[in-house]
């Protein structure tokens, strides 16, 4: 017991030297792809101003998370999930290298575009919850909700340079040496990955077939279904999710319509949400929450539905006011997000990861298509801002109605019942070994 406590700590004292290196290679792989599909979707705006396009891009972007993502998550609790992650990287860059070609042979066309936009999907569903399963296996689980913070920061700050550096990049080359940019941050993401080892959670053998796969599937529903107060939170992340989406979309038609504002009053309201996204993350990962992982959420999106009710309230001719709600939502929606998926990290069982993981987004992104669809009738018949007033109320009753779960705040002991004991701990494989032992 004593040796076992002794090298658990001494592992738990090195983990960054196995996560970090991968953490930015990831980092530089998203600004990468940001990068890419800014002018992925630029060339398509220029090429034929169809908004028909641009939607059907969309869509081809996101169906293969709807359909395909519980199916995805299931291979990636079978295989080893360091080895789906540079796969996945490394199809992402095939298919950049493809692009780059087709446009340098004067060969590309709308349809290849769509088709590439469909590969990077498929090549994420398996890289998400990959590389979230293997954060839970890396990192200690009192360090995750810091680490989350990070990945907050890191998507915000994303949100905020990847435009502009993109249009940069088309100002000064090609569309296919920007498409290069893609490949390299995804070879520097891949490298990392052959140089350290991953921890696997045990698990049962896997049958082979069709039938084995849909079997486990099913398993990790009824596994989720096994745990009540996770059930509650997946359905509140997809309500939260389907009054939200609308008020990000809405935004410049509300920006224009009710603020009489431009193009540059608009650039104000986003760049204020990309600098609330990156505080937001940065306060997270310095503070690490409350001890209840559920409270500090819950609250934090509470407070998300204040801030939108603050922008659907604000006076026609106080656009600022919006500027700082927006600034608000997102500095509490990155912590907020971060905390519940360090909960999800630190609650669901390692074998379960990919499965949970793939599932809760496939759920929350089929919340899009829906909420866009009953948005606009009802915009048009009581308003734009009775969406946004609509959404905060509905956001703050959801979140404190669930702090009075009994059900949702036991999400906390399962993580601490983890932690108490030995033999899960060193299934988990809280930490790998430093790159100068591999």
């Amino acid at each position: 017991m004593t040796n076992h406590t002794h090298t658990t700590a001494h592992s738990n004292a090195r983990w960054g030297w196995t996560f970090f290196p991968i953490w930015g290679g990831q980092a530089l792989s998203s600004l990468g792809s940001s990068i890419a599909q800014f002018a992925l979707v630029w060339w398509l705006t220029d090429l034929t101003g169809s908004a028909v396009v641009l939607a059907t891009a969309t869509t081809m972007a996101l169906l293969p998370q709807i359909v395909l993502g519980p199916l995805a998550g299931t291979y990636v609790d079978r295989w080893n999930r360091r080895l789906v992650m540079i796969l996945a990287d490394g199809i992402i860059a095939l298919l950049s290298l493809w692009l780059a070609w087709l446009f340098w042979s004067g060969s590309l066309q709308i349809w290849h575009v769509y088709l590439i936009m469909v590969g990077r999907s498929i090549g994420g569903i398996f890289h998400h919850p990959a590389i979230h399963a293997a954060t839970a296996m890396l990192v200690p689980r009192k360090e995750l909700s810091r680490v989350q913070g990070l990945n907050q920061a890191l998507g915000g700050a994303v949100n905020v340079i990847g435009p502009p550096l993109g249009a940069l990049a088309l100002a000064l080359w090609a569309l296919h040496q920007v498409m290069f940019i893609d490949i390299i941050t995804a070879t520097l993401a891949i490298g990392p990955l052959l140089l350290v080892r991953i921890p696997e959670p045990e698990r049962r053998p896997a049958g082979a077939g069709p039938r084995a796969v849909i079997g486990d599937m099913l398993e990790g529903l009824r596994y989720v279904r096994g745990m009540p107060g996770m059930m509650i939170v997946i359905g509140i992340a997809i309500g939260l999710n389907f009054v939200g989406v609308p008020t990000w979309t809405l935004l410049p038609l509300y920006v224009r319509d009710v603020f009489g504002s431009d193009a540059a009053g608009l650039g104000l309201v986003q760049s204020a949400f990309g600098v609330g996204l990156v505080t937001g993350g940065v306060v997270l990962s310095a503070w690490g929450g409350f001890k209840s992982r559920v409270v500090t959420g819950f609250v934090a999106f509470g407070l998300t539905g204040f801030a939108v009710l603050g922008v659907g309230g604000a006076p026609a001719t106080a656009l600022w006011v919006v500027a700082v709600g927006w600034f608000a939502f997102a500095f509490f929606n990155a912590i907020g997000n971060g905390t519940f998926m360090a909960l999800l990290q630190g609650s669901v069982r390692p074998d379960m990861q990919g499965r949970v993981v793939s599932m809760v987004m496939s759920a929350v992104q089929l919340a899009t298509p829906l909420s866009l669809a009953l948005s606009a009738p009802m915009v048009e018949r009581f308003g734009l801002r009775s969406w946004y007033l609509a959404a905060g109320v509905v956001t703050t009753v959801a979140c404190v109605w669930a702090l009075t779960s009994r059900s949702v705040r036991r999400l906390d002991e399962a993580g601490t019942q983890m932690d108490a004991d030995p033999v899960a701990e060193e299934t988990v494989g809280v930490a790998g070994r430093p790159l100068a032992e591999l």
